[in-house]
């Protein structure tokens, strides 16, 4: 361990090794030098001499303590360790050295603590060691995945020790190439703040400084006095939550973005921020905060030939895909389909894509199956059981954080038993699409305070988040998910730039397809202008986007028309408009549209939809609370279509709202027998439950 006199001390003390512990290193080299040639007692028993001679020096503590520690003396290492802290709680090298046990013992979190610890308590001309303290903490951020806390450290580490290694290792994780989405790896700096008096302005600089130093606690610090004293300062609060996410802060930084993005004017600006905070999200400890969390389950692997022979009958089944075996490594890896989507089994034709159930991976005798989503993971898990038996024992759970790669797993699907590239390429894209502009718009989302995205858009503040959160989405794009165009879900949304709905004509000229519309492109669609087709296009994206007044708008227009070739079944128009009557509780309206309907269909239709108006009729007259007249056409229904247990349910529940018990009770038994003589076993258990309510009424 020679150093030149004049380096800092390894203490981390700050002074000189000269005139700080160079004697006591003299007996410290020695030791260590015989451990190195084996002579592990007659080193301890140096070390030994070393304490005895200098008790109240910390670095002869802390070096006894890594001599112990390297001899697997753990316990007496620990002990010695805390001698040195009794000499010095501030010891520098002491809490490295302890952060160094708790990484070898598998102890990140606590690991992590420690070393920052050390980077704040070492004297900064304690270059070289710095930079291994900056190193470690970036380490130990990344595996929690905590990507922003991790680059700001290798960034100061890299200052401090400048080496090719380091700038390698900034590239690969951070540069073109990086499997991060570009959010989390880009280089954030700094706002400036406005001008202000010159006592805030200098605090100001300090913090800044202080950062530029690699003094992230003292910045933070001074960032979060700056917010008290100007709590309406954007700036300061985009500032404190930079600070934060470097420290590795995560949730604090997510509470000062969330401020700043309340205070910032500027949509694009507040965007950007947030869409910063989805990346802190995912970092460990805060699962509770995140829309996508990781599930897990663990077995360990007790009959390998029985699971190996199960996964191959799986693949030939076709649950199993994209299997990879690395055999250098021990490990095989796949995909578990979900068995609620259409799946192929061997022999069978084409089907629909399946939605992926679960990842697989075997790594020695452990088997994992993870997933975002808990109940595609416990359909696989359950599926896996069933057919594994005894070659797996029982899994153990386990929940945290997911890969930036997992955002997207929903909305992908894997096309089984198609062979064509452009065909499976097409269900991949199709399903990506669906998703988002019909699923995912509706998903009450905790990064939007649980608003749906389409609730979201409506609402200044949320508005701004909802537009970061579809921006880390297209950042985290990969793959097939690439070829979607998410200013499709921009334009569904309405903050595809800001713009003013477009005049018709410009409308007609420059609109994208009506699928693709948003509720204010939708607007400026005259529906007199508008093809069959368009129209009925027109009617079901804007009930997809819950613009009910625009669908009502459509809905009418289609009603109104003569029918197109092929269209002459206008009941889910009809039957749309007389819902929203009935939800508007115009019940009055609601029967008018049902004479008009079945008037229609009789006309246009040969009355093939007959009983479904005669059905929304019975429930209609229900809400109006005219039970007789409501029976009498449940039972004339019931005569013609007396197998149909669907209008038995509905008469029994509308003569339970009318609290006609007797009724309610008649068509109740009725049901339940034809159920039972159905050997319908789900309609029997519903109408069981309609016999005992009724039950009650009747008393």
């Amino acid at each position: 361990m020679a150093l030149d006199l004049y380096s800092p001390c390894p203490c981390g003390s700050g002074k000189k090794f000269k005139w700080c512990c160079q004697p006591i290193h003299v007996e410290i080299d020695k030791a260590f030098r015989q451990d190195a040639e084996g002579q592990h007692e007659a080193a301890l028993r140096v070390m030994d001499e070393v304490t005895s001679l200098h008790p109240t020096n910390p670095e002869a503590w802390g070096r006894k303590a890594q001599l112990l520690y390297q001899n697997n003396k753990v316990d007496e290492a620990e002990a010695a360790l805390q001698k040195a802290f009794e000499a010095n709680p501030s010891y520098p090298f002491g809490h490295l050295l302890r952060g160094l046990f708790r990484q070898e013992e598998g102890e990140i979190n606590g690991a992590l603590l420690l070393f920052r610890k050390a980077a704040e308590v070492y004297d900064p001309e304690a270059k070289d060691t710095l930079a291994q303290v900056y190193s470690l903490i970036a380490e130990a951020e990344l595996k929690l995945n905590r990507p922003l806390a991790a680059h700001a450290a290798l960034k100061i580490s890299a200052r401090l020790r400048p080496s090719e290694e380091v700038q390698q290792g900034l590239e690969a994780i951070y540069g073109e190439k990086s499997r991060l989405p570009a959010v989390a790896r880009h280089e954030y700096t700094f706002l400036s703040a406005p001008k202000t008096a010159a006592g805030d302005r200098g605090e100001l600089d300090r913090a800044l400084a202080e950062a530029a130093t690699g003094k992230l606690g003292d910045a933070a610090k001074a960032f979060d006095r700056l917010t008290s004293a100007r709590p309406d300062d954007a700036a300061a609060w985009y500032n404190l939550g930079l600070a934060r996410a470097w420290l590795g802060d995560n949730a604090k930084a997510v509470e000062a973005f969330d401020r700043y993005v309340s205070l910032e004017p500027d949509e694009g600006r507040a965007a950007k921020a947030w869409a910063l905070a989805e990346v802190l999200r995912f970092g460990q400890g805060m699962e509770d905060q995140s829309d996508i969390v990781e599930h897990s389950v663990a077995f360990e692997i007790q009959d390998p030939q029985r699971l190996f022979d199960m996964l191959q009958e799986w693949q030939r089944e076709r649950r199993l895909a994209g299997v990879q075996v690395r055999e250098e490594e021990g490990m095989i890896s796949g995909v578990v389909l979900d068995q609620r989507t259409g799946l192929v089994t061997a022999g069978a034709g084409p089907s629909q894509p399946a939605k992926i159930g679960a990842y697989l991976l075997i790594l020695g005798n452990l088997l994992m199956l993870r997933s975002s989503n808990s109940e595609s993971l416990d359909r696989a898990r359950r599926s896996l059981q069933e057919s594994a038996g005894p070659s797996l024992s029982p899994g153990r759970p386990h929940r945290g954080p997911s890969s930036f790669g997992e955002v997207l797993a929903d909305a992908l699907v894997i096309p089984v038993g198609v062979t064509d590239q452009a065909e499976a390429e097409r269900q991949v894209r199709d399903h990506v699409q669906r998703y988002f502009e019909d699923t995912w718009i509706h998903r009450p989302l905790r990064s939007l305070s649980g608003t749906a995205p389409i609730d979201a858009a409506g609402q200044p503040t949320l508005r701004k988040k909802l537009l970061g959160v579809v921006q880390f989405l297209q950042d985290c794009a990969a793959g097939p998910a690439q070829a979607y165009d998410f200013d499709r879900l921009r334009r569904k949304l309405g903050i595809l730039g800001g713009e003013a709905p477009a005049s018709p004509a410009a409308a007609a000229e420059t609109a994208p397809a009506i699928n693709a519309m948003g509720a204010a492109e939708l607007s400026a669609l005259q529906p007199d202008a508008l093809a069959p087709e368009q129209l009925d296009e027109a009617w079901r994206t804007a009930q997809k986007l819950d613009a009910h007044e625009l669908a009502g708008r459509f809905a009418r227009a289609i009603i109104a028309r003569p029918p197109a070739p092929g269209q002459a079944d206008r009941y889910p128009s009809f039957n749309y408009l007389i819902q929203r009557a009935l939800l508007d509780k115009n019940t009055d309206a609601a029967l008018d549209l049902v004479n008009a309907g079945e008037k229609a269909d009789c006309e246009q239709n040969e009355g093939r939809r007959r009983n479904d108006y005669e059905l929304r009729r019975a429930q209609v007259l229900s809400k109006r609370g005219e039970a007789d007249s409501a029976r009498d056409v449940f039972e004339r229904l019931i005569e013609r279509d007396p197998g149909e247990l669907k209008y038995r349910g509905s008469a029994a529940e509308s003569m339970l709202s009318l609290k006609q018990g007797a009724s309610a009770l008649q068509f109740a038994e009725q049901g339940l027998a034809k159920a039972r003589e159905k050997n319908d076993r789900d309609s029997e258990q519903y109408f069981l439950e309609l016999v005992s309510a009724a039950r009650k009424q009747v008393g």
